[in-house]
């Protein structure tokens, strides 16, 4: 995919290297990020630092500046210091990415540091949410320039320039149709074009075929979000339709970068956000007619879906969805998720990791499965991830019901029936069900299952001391095991 230079962005930005600050504010996938390293690359004296990718979770934000900027070790111990250290540096610009990830009682250090930094060092800040400018009256003084959603939407001329570049064929009446209906948000703009191109199709109804492929992951980036934030309730509420949003809260999901942009007549949920989580018509045939999934959990974990293998891409991404399998409804909150596989890292970065893992894990379903259909199996609406653990066929569920079958017989006094099922359980059992990570719910089951298998072997070896057969049921294992 090819991208393009948002040149009159750029021209914007350098324009206004006089003013003492430049704020890129705007949601998620306006291409804030981009804009500030194309800038940073353009010019020599530009500094480009990003809070969200490259801190650590105990770093302060003077620290992060230090290390990134090259400055002495000891500047970054107190905020005085950095901006000492910053008064030392020649003029320069610094770009400082994603301050949203700054905790709560960093947000005063870059207060300080936006306050008092020195004249001949300007500074570029890119956020979702206003409030990280601190005091509104900046925009007021001239002491602060602004780039907003509007500003960082696409333009006909720039959908025109993304079409040509990546080869794909669009008319007039084709880009119009599809500013309308993305209100030009970048990212979504970009991966319709990409869709298009990977289809080697032209323009005509581009986001249809993006927001088949791609509209779960928005509502996951949302929903996500929205947990992450006081304003989540009424960001769920406006997305989903199910309860009054009162103008204040519009007015501060808008504040604070939640997907709301400014209309003429007020505040609007972004367009494309809206149609995401608009109830889906669903074929009742469609659910009934989605093929099983076949699931080695005793061992080496595997799974396929009409005969072939998912292949995953990273282990995580299997260890999760082996959780889910392992959960009785499938289902586990966000919250839960993040503690089990991330709990030495911060809210915000576990939260981020679990939304990379979820798009790993519906891009491996995707390539056994048609879109549409992978959506069916695994879905990320709400606080909780669910998958639909109802269609899976375990070899954890053929072991147990093997053990429970040869407990029967052995009450029944049936000693050849208990030997066939005993066989056939240890056919099926494969090596020990690992929880990884380990949680109590599931290391109960693996010590279940460590118990059962200890079980087998021992009645197995005391049957045939006493002569028993195994002709009753003719329990193959290889057909115990298919």
């Amino acid at each position: 995919m090819q991208s393009i230079l948002r040149k009159h962005l750029l021209y914007w930005l350098q324009r206004n290297a006089g003013v003492p600050l430049r704020a890129v504010i705007a949601p998620y996938g306006f291409g804030k990020t981009t804009l500030l390293r194309q800038y940073a690359q353009q010019r020599e004296a530009c500094r480009y630092v990003s809070i969200g990718r490259l801190r650590r979770p105990t770093d302060p934000l003077p620290a992060i500046l230090c290390e990134r900027l090259g400055l002495p070790v000891d500047a970054g111990r107190s905020v005085e210091a950095a901006i000492a250290a910053l008064d030392a540096l020649p003029p320069c610009e610094i770009a400082i990415d994603e301050v949203d990830y700054l905790r709560d009682e960093e947000r005063d250090a870059l207060s300080m540091i936006l306050l008092q930094a020195p004249q001949h060092v300007s500074l570029i800040l890119a956020a979702r949410s206003r409030e990280m400018i601190g005091d509104p009256r900046r925009l007021l003084d001239g002491s602060t320039a602004m780039l907003d959603i509007s500003a960082l939407a696409l333009a006909t001329p720039e959908i025109t320039e993304l079409c040509a570049v990546n080869r794909v064929e669009a008319t007039q009446p084709q880009i119009a149709q599809l500013l309308e209906e993305s209100e030009g948000w970048p990212v979504v703009v970009a991966g319709a074009v990409r869709v298009a191109a990977e289809r080697e199709s032209d323009l005509s109804d581009a986001i249809q075929h993006w927001s088949a492929r791609c509209g779960a992951a928005l509502r996951e980036t949302i929903t996500s979000d929205a947990a992450e934030s006081a304003l989540g309730p009424a960001l769920m509420r406006l997305c989903t339709a199910e309860g009054r949003v009162a103008n204040d809260e519009l007015r501060a999901l808008e504040r604070a970068g939640l997907y709301v942009r400014r209309v003429d007549r007020g505040y609007a949920l972004l367009r494309v956000a809206a149609e995401t989580f608009a109830p889906q018509c669903q074929d009742p045939a469609t659910l009934s007619d989605l093929p099983p999934i076949f699931v080695q959990l005793l061992g080496e974990f595997e799974v396929r879906i009409g005969g072939r293998r998912v292949e995953w891409v990273r282990r995580k991404d299997a260890l999760l969805f082996k959780y889910l399998l392992l959960e009785p409804l499938g289902r586990a909150s966000r919250r839960e998720l993040a503690e089990a596989f991330w709990p030495t890292h911060d809210r915000q970065q576990a939260a981020q990791n679990l939304r990379t893992t979820c798009s790993n894990i519906r891009s491996a379903l995707r390539r056994v499965l048609q879109s549409s259909r992978a959506d069916l199996y695994f879905q990320t609406d709400g606080r909780d991830i669910t998958l639909r653990n109802d269609l899976a066929v375990t070899d954890l569920a053929r072991f147990r019901a093997f053990v429970q079958a040869a407990r029967e017989a052995m009450s029944a006094q049936l000693l050849d029936k208990a030997v066939d099922a005993y066989e056939a359980a240890r056919a099926a059992y494969r090596g020990p069900l690992i929880a990884d990570p380990p949680t109590p719910p599931h290391e109960a089951v693996a010590r279940e299952i460590d118990e059962s298998f200890n079980e087998v072997q021992r009645h197995l070896t005391a049957l045939r001391r006493f002569g028993a057969g195994s002709t009753a049921l003719g329990v193959q294992a290889g057909a115990a095991t298919a």
